[in-house]
């Protein structure tokens, strides 16, 4: 049940961002992602640019604010895989990160500011 909920909670967002193109759309994307996922927990903010958010059981969400706003989403359903973007202050969308090598679920998080990516290739079914 959990696998479904991120999965309908990805879509939603998803369905968000394409009806409203002109739109601002990080922040948007962002705000339903809170909103659908029921109670999101900060899990870690230290009181700085960093803050992340385990928004359901399977779906975690990292922000960090500097000159732009870094936001990286992790979900697992039960392979874990992340995707990340880069919005300017008024949340519009620069740039969509993508890792430095290929691979089916790639896996990232932020650390002192930067992304930091992983294979999560090898796992067992």
């Amino acid at each position: 049940m959990r696998n479904f909920r991120s999965l309908l909670i990805i879509f939603l967002c998803a369905c968000a961002l394409s009806l409203f193109p002109e739109e601002n759309l990080g922040k948007l994307y962002i705000m339903n992602l809170l909103r659908l996922s029921g109670h999101p927990e900060v899990v870690a903010s230290d009181g700085g640019p960093y803050t992340r958010i385990e928004l359901t059981d399977s779906t975690t969400l990292e922000i960090y604010e500097a000159d732009s706003i870094l936001v990286v989403m992790t979900s697992c359903a039960p392979q874990c895989s992340s995707c990340a973007r880069i919005y300017n202050k008024e949340w519009h969308l620069l740039q969509t990160v993508e890792p430095p090598f290929s691979s089916v679920f790639p896996l990232a998080t932020i650390e002192n500011g930067r992304i930091v990516w992983k294979n999560n290739d090898d796992w067992e079914y």
